[in-house]
């Protein structure tokens, strides 16, 4: 026998038990033949040979095992279903249903296994992934055999989920206020903008800039700035409440990736008002004092005139009050101002104790933080109703003597545009008369009546009457000289008839401007 028969059984040599002393192992040696001879104790020895044949049952006593072939790692995020990520073999030295193996995934992955071959299987994506989701998985392979205890293996594949630039940066709202006071230094950081991106590395790499545009005539970047990488807002010069109540603008934020992605916030900056102007009077009250003329005889809160200002601040910044000051040295004056209207009235019935000549002073003020201030002077002379002119101040007479300077020209192109138009149709009547008149019904047919001009006045005759034509009212006028269609024309020399041809024409243009 050989050696590996020896050491695996042993024969018994009284009854011929053959006993397993050794490890026996179906998957190195399925079956022995052991070769057996039998002698007996005689003298020559008989001898006799057989051959036993012991075949090995298997036992499911080996675990499949699991290799990991060929890896495609990183998967991109973009990846389609389908994608082969991972190639895996499976064995089992058993026999049979020992040997036969089933492979399984750990569930809730978004893979699967696919038999390629026998004994093969390929790891491919099985539904879209998602890096900002879950960025790595843990995949865990069990390779299970088919005995009655059986046995398994199993095997763990990190798949890392590659980004790609499939987010863009997005801000927590899409519109942020902002208010700052008018005035500030240049350079003022008014806000700080922030994007988040959910991508991963260059794709998430935030960059910040303005939307440009025209904010009147000048564009918005000579307002304000934005710092590319912390998203901070600058004012690059002094706001001006009274120039810019609101400056509206969008600021963008843009990734590294590619392509790029993007998105804009739009941010509201209000310019908070400062008291930073002072009230400014309106009308004569400007730059100078003004007089104003008032009769001793009006009556106790009659209205002299009005004080009027405005300022160019908002709010209570621009609420004006006005109140009325006494001049050094002068007693308890006769007037009031009104406090919100700047009516200045009187507040008695004037007497001869007043002065003549009244200087009041009426202080306008806001209300802002600090108050600033206007003076306005009014110089009030009182005299007697009957030396009161037809205008209380000079104001109201150079206001007066200019819409009657306008009132005169309007007053003269009308009549022009009438003359004009009276003139024309005046015209149009003499023109028809002239066309449409016939001779005298007492003439008669056949009776040709001449009708001559001469020096001495206009004169006419016929065979039954003589009569006298005038152009009108008053003594006759040498101005119409007139001829029957069936008479012929009064001989007269060519000088006369010239002469006459002249006075007729004149006559005929000093008609159509007689009265």
């Amino acid at each position: 026998m050989s050696a590996e028969i020896l050491s695996k059984f042993h024969l018994d040599p009284v009854n011929g038990y053959i006993t397993v002393k050794g490890n026996i192992d179906f998957e190195e040696t399925k079956s022995f033949e052991i070769q057996i001879e039998a002698a007996d104790q005689g003298t020559p020895p008989m001898t006799d040979h057989c051959t036993v044949l012991v075949e090995i049952v298997d036992l499911n006593d080996n675990a499949p095992e699991l290799v990991i072939k060929s890896l495609s790692l990183p998967v991109l995020e973009s990846s389609a279903p389908g994608t082969v990520i991972a190639l895996i073999s499976v064995s089992d030295r058993d026999s049979g249903a020992n040997g036969q193996v089933t492979c399984s995934l750990s569930p809730q992955v978004p893979f699967k296994l696919v038999s390629s071959f026998k004994n093969y299987y390929s790891l491919v994506l099985d539904s879209p992934l998602d890096r900002e989701t879950i960025a790595n998985y843990d995949v865990v392979v069990t390779a299970r055999d088919g005995g009655s205890l059986s046995l398994w293996a199993t095997a763990s594949v990190s798949v890392e989920v590659a980004d790609v630039n499939d987010n863009a940066p997005l801000f927590a709202q899409p519109e942020y206020t902002v208010f700052v006071k008018e005035n500030n230094p240049p350079g003022t950081h008014i806000f700080t903008v922030f994007a988040v991106d959910a991508d991963a590395q260059e794709n998430a790499l935030v960059s910040y800039s303005l939307v440009e545009r025209r904010v009147g005539e000048r564009l918005l970047s000579s307002y304000v700035s934005v710092h590319a990488e912390s998203g901070k807002v600058f004012a690059l010069q002094p706001l001006d409440h009274e120039e810019l109540e609101l400056l509206q603008f969008q600021v963008s934020a843009r990734d590294a990736g590619v392509p790029a992605l993007g998105s804009n916030v739009t941010l509201q900056v209000f310019v908070l008002d400062e008291n930073d102007n002072a009230p400014t009077l309106l009308g004569p009250q400007a730059g100078s004092a003004v007089s104003e003329l008032v009769s001793r005889t009006v009556s106790s809160g009659h209205v002299v005139t009005k004080v009027r200002a405005v300022d160019a601040d908002s709010g209570y910044n621009a609420w004006l009050s006005y109140e009325l000051q006494s001049a050094a040295g002068s007693g308890r004056l006769p007037f009031r101002v009104g406090l919100y209207t700047g009516e200045i009235s009187t507040t008695r019935v004037l007497d001869e104790t007043d002065a003549p000549r009244q200087r009041l002073l009426v202080l306008v003020r806001d209300h802002g933080e600090p108050v600033l201030t206007a003076t306005a002077t009014l110089l009030v002379s009182l005299v007697e109703s009957g030396h009161m002119p037809n205008t209380p101040s000079r104001a109201l007479v150079d206001s007066a003597g200019r819409e009657a300077s306008l009132v005169d020209i309007n007053v003269y192109l009308i009549i022009a545009i009438c003359a004009v138009s009276s003139l024309l149709v005046l015209t149009l009547l003499l023109y028809v008369a002239l066309r449409c008149s016939t001779a005298p019904a007492e003439g008669g047919p056949g009776k040709p009546m001449l009708v001559c001009s001469s020096a001495v006045g206009t004169w006419s005759y016929s065979q039954q009457r003589r009569q006298r034509v005038c152009s009108g009212e008053g003594p006759p006028k040498t101005d119409l000289m007139a001829f029957s269609p069936s008479l012929t024309p009064c001989p007269v020399n060519q000088d006369k008839e010239d002469k006459l041809v002249g006075d007729i024409d004149f006559s005929v243009k000093v008609s159509k401007f007689s009265p």
